[in-house]
């Protein structure tokens, strides 16, 4: 028995060996498969960038000649060309039929078009005023001269004095001239004779790729948007309809091998054939300078075995050269994941993504913005259903703040202390007092705002003080019975910008509304639109309920055409400025500050549940780099002192004194026709309102859903459904509850 014990005993030993090595075996195994996975699991496209020659100007183009690209370039003197060799810029080359075309025609080459003839095309302006406006089609002669090649019939002139003005053009290996309009006819030109004629996406805008052209073949954006037309160029028939099941609008194709397309957008690089529907992602654009809105893509090339080569001109100034390869050693799989969710898409928001991207390439950035064009469910049900992710402690690592109940999370511990953080942006120059004042609870930072808008006003004193309180606007009323305060607006503009205003004074200690005085103030508001004549103005030009949440602005008290009554406006950058100054001038007024409000946008937080707090903390950052701060993206004043300063600088460059905008109406009151053409500001001035910024302490924050709350109900009384005291009483309920919860 006891032998049977110990031999029982040995089994036990000798099978828990076996067991053991097999583990072992089974184990090691599994790391061989894991190392082959991870082996396998390389190899993506990488953007890598082209450093521009440091003696380029102003850039106009690029082409591939030979398998080499060659840059376009021009300044005051003429056109030049630089090649690129062996990673190498070679020295410049007059470019002497461009130079001729603008000497001797007086048409400037503002950019360029290669054809499958092999000729370069330039497609330019006139450089003087005087004669018919619309584009020409230059080439370059026998002689080395400058030939108009454009087709006789888009030379003529119609009756507003403009000729045939076209978004896109290309040229088929025989010469055949084809120009997309912005109607969206397409037609095909050979010897001034149109051959072909066929349809596109009519467009807005004066460039916009619709077509392009290979050997044999032209491939032209079907009408529905959706799809690409595959033509014979031989005979003009349409050979195949390719549906790539994707909005084509901002999109380019470019050919590529035999049969071969690429069709590019910010969502990356696609690859589509001529027979078939299948559409293959070969490149993702997320985290590249094709997926940021403040980058303009003027010239996309296919190399050879698949390298491309992307152009941009970069709204912050200059150009970018940049290429896309296949990298063997890049990980196809990111390893790590950030998310970012806001309610909009924001634009210096996706210039931080591609920033934060390029540092690291293993992190993959997922960017969700709530509200797009197609969203059908209402923001409030989004911002309720967001609350309850955040509450469960999930959701986004960041949060972008703009539209949501930022001091409730705060309350309730939902957002990381970014105070260490917001000290890290002080060493770098951003203005503290914004940064400082935002998101704030015992003495902790819990939220950093990227950018801001200015709430100014201008007009005659005693009216500008009537915009201080609700007890100065009530006394306004009584002194002056039947005077206009604002310039022509509607009863949603004037409501909301004098509730906006006044919301510190209407707002109790806990956060809510003194139902008293915003009855008063109903009241007020009320007997304003009366002296205002809202209801005729409203009917006279169309406008229905609603304009103001379009708006998306806090802050627009009128349409401003015509008047010397005050002004309220919010400025959201460089290009809104351009307007409001040009009114203050003409009034003889001087822009002011609005209560030293400053509106918060692109408002970072990070979640506190976030797995990811380091990465968060370095793309928050990103969002203050002087590239980023930089650009005029019409969502914010820079808060950064550098970018900040930048602007009067900007403001004298030749770039932005050609910039200039029109606006122009029917003045509602009069009748009259009124026209305003407006450029930037001085930089003076500009220099001015840079120091207002500075000196700007108080946030104007309101939670959109009080502000979707107050709008609804003032619309009520406004339509005399319910009085003022029932009005504010409904408001005053909603805004409680909502609080609550």
């Amino acid at each position: 028995m006891k032998m049977k014990k110990i031999f029982s005993l040995a089994m036990a030993i000798v099978l828990a060996a076996g067991m053991t090595a097999g583990c072992k075996q089974q184990s090691d195994r599994k790391e061989e498969i894991e190392e082959e996975k991870n082996i396998s699991a390389k190899g993506r496209y990488v953007e890598k960038e082209i450093p521009l020659p440091e003696t380029a100007q102003e850039v106009i183009g690029i082409q591939n000649k030979d398998d080499d690209l060659v840059l376009y370039t021009s300044d005051d003197s003429g056109f030049y060309s630089y090649t690129y060799q062996n990673g190498v810029w070679a020295d410049l080359e007059d470019v002497t039929w461009m130079t001729d075309a603008l000497n001797r025609l007086g048409l400037k080459i503002i950019h360029i078009y290669t054809g499958r003839d092999g000729n370069v095309y330039g497609l330019a302006l006139p450089k003087e005023a005087g004669g018919p406006y619309g584009q020409h089609i230059i080439k370059e002669a026998e002689d080395g001269s400058a030939k108009d090649c454009t087709p006789a019939p888009c030379l003529e002139v119609k009756e507003d004095g403009r000729t045939t003005l076209f978004v896109d053009m290309a040229v088929l290996e025989n010469g055949v001239i084809g120009i997309a309009q912005m109607d969206g006819i397409v037609s095909f030109y050979q010897d001034d004779r149109k051959v072909f004629e066929t349809e596109s996406i009519s467009v807005a805008i004066d460039h916009q790729p619709l077509m392009a052209a290979s050997d044999g073949t032209a491939a032209i954006f079907g009408t529905d948007g959706q799809s690409v037309e595959f033509y014979d160029t031989d005979n003009y028939k349409k050979e195949n309809t390719v549906a790539v099941k994707q909005d084509l609008s901002g999109t380019r194709i470019i050919p590529g091998e035999e049969g071969i397309w690429y069709i590019v957008d910010s969502e990356g690089i696609r690859r589509i054939t001529e027979s078939g529907s299948i559409v293959e992602m070969l490149m993702e654009g997320t985290g590249s300078l094709m997926s940021t809105d403040s980058a303009a893509l003027i010239n996309f090339l296919y190399g050879k075995d698949e390298v491309f080569y992307g152009l941009y001109k970069v709204f912050a100034g200059g150009h970018r050269l940049m290429c896309y390869q296949f990298d063997e050693d890049a990980a196809a799989v990111r390893n790590e994941n950030l998310s970012i969710y806001g309610l909009q898409e924001n634009q210096t928001v996706s210039q931080a993504v591609y920033v934060f991207q390029s540092r690291h390439p293993e992190v993959k950035v997922d960017y969700h913005a709530a509200v797009t064009g197609e969203t059908e469910v209402p923001e409030t049900d989004i911002i309720r259903a967001l609350n309850a992710e955040l509450l469960s402690g999930s959701g986004a690592d960041v949060l972008i703040l703009d539209g949501l109940p930022a001091a409730s999370y705060i309350e309730k511990g939902i957002l990381a202390d970014l105070t260490e953080l917001s000290e890290r942006l002080e060493e770098q120059g951003v203005l503290m007092d914004v940064i400082g004042n935002t998101a704030v609870q015992d003495k902790k930072i819990y939220a950093v705002p990227a950018r801001l808008n200015v709430p100014v006003l201008f007009g005659d004193e005693e009216q500008m003080d009537a915009c201080k309180d609700p007890d100065a606007f009530h006394a306004y009323l009584e002194q002056h019975p039947g005077e206009c305060l604002f310039t022509a607006t509607t009863h949603e503009m004037a409501g909301m910008t004098l509730f906006n205003t006044f919301y510190e004074e209407l707002k109790t200690k806990k956060g809510g509304l003194d139902e008293k005085k915003l009855a008063q103030f109903l009241e007020d508001w009320m007997k304003l639109c009366e002296v205002q004549n809202t209801r005729s103005i409203e009917e006279a030009r169309g406008l229905e309920t609603g304009s103001w949440k379009q708006m998306r602005n806090r802050f627009n008290s009128g349409f401003g055409l015509k008047g010397n009554q005050v002004m309220i406006e919010e400025l959201n950058g460089l290009m809104s400025a351009m307007v409001p100054y040009v009114q203050a001038r003409e009034q003889g007024r001087t822009v002011m500050s609005l209560k030293q409000y400053y509106v918060p946008q692109v408002i970072a937080g990070i979640n506190a549940s976030s797995k990811q707090q380091e990465l968060a903390m370095e793309f928050v950052e990103c969002l203050f780099e002087e590239s980023v701060q930089k650009g005029d993206n019409g969502d914010g004043f820079p808060v950064l002192k550098s970018a900040l300063e930048y602007q009067s600088e900007y403001v004298e460059t030749p770039e932005a004194v050609e910039m200039s905008v029109g606006v122009g109406s029917e003045d509602p009151q009069t009748g009259e026709d009124v026209h305003i053409s407006a450029s930037y500001p001085s930089r003076d001035e500009i220099d001015r309102l840079s120091g207002i910024i500075e000196g700007l302490k108080v946030p104007f924050m309101m939670d959109g859903m009080v502000a979707d709350t107050v709008l609804e109900e003032m619309e009520k009384c406004y339509m005399g459904e319910q009085t003022a005291e029932e009005t504010a009483k409904v408001i005053c309920q909603k805004v409680d509850t909502y609080l609550a919860e």
